[in-house]
């Protein structure tokens, strides 16, 4: 009966276990999934936030450049009212040349809490000026207007004339301050057909305004 000696196998066995075990890559240790990134959301932008300002609203004579002759009361609609003071300006125009005066209802010694109105304001208009020159003027219209707030008002005359001989006429003469001897003074100006301007301001001793 035929015996093998079991130990030389067994030895070898226990050697192949070995180098196999040694080639073997080295088993990775567990690690974790990683979690999905969230979604990344914007930071609100960055709002300043300015406390609002109430704009300053100057008062009456605070205007910049106001004229602290102007009487400048709340109650007066922010109308430009000097008593004694007019605006006066004549055009001309073909044969014609036009007036119009503009004042305090005071110069005319009328009550500033109602205007005149009607036919009866026409009136005023009477005798106030009239062109002078080697030629005939006659008066063709006037009209007059009258305005107040309450408190103030002032009244817009204007007299149309028609002169024979247009280019003769050499100025106005303004008879306001003796009719009327509240107006102190009269700012003027003439304004001529080809562009041509004359300012001037009027005053009791000094009454007329020259075209040329």
């Amino acid at each position: 009966m035929i015996s093998f000696n079991s130990r030389p196998i067994a030895a070898m066995s226990g050697f192949s276990l070995l180098v196999l075990a040694a080639c073997s890559p080295a088993t990775k240790p567990y690690e974790p999934e990683a979690p999905e990134p969230a979604a990344f959301e914007a930071a609100p932008p960055h709002v300043e936030v300015i406390d609002s300002v109430e704009a300053e609203i100057p008062a009456a004579g605070e205007v910049e450049g106001a004229d602290p002759a102007l009487d400048s009361e709340p109650d007066h609609a922010g109308e430009p009212h000097v008593h004694g003071g007019g605006d006066l300006s004549i055009t001309q125009e073909d044969d014609f040349l036009t007036l119009t005066l503009d004042a305090p209802l005071a110069n005319f010694g009328l009550s500033e809490a109602k205007a005149p109105s009607g036919t009866k304001s026409e009136e005023y208009a009477n005798g106030i000026a009239e062109p002078f020159g080697p030629t005939e003027c006659e008066e063709t219209e006037r009209s007059v207007t009258g305005r107040t707030d309450g408190s103030h008002g002032a009244m817009t005359i204007s007299v149309v004339w028609r002169c024979a001989k247009i280019d003769r006429v050499e100025g106005m003469q303004i008879h306001l301050f003796d009719l009327y001897p509240a107006f102190q003074h009269i700012d003027a100006i003439y304004l001529g057909p080809a562009g041509e301007q004359v300012a001037k301001e009027l005053t009791p001793t000094d009454t007329e305004i020259d075209f040329d």
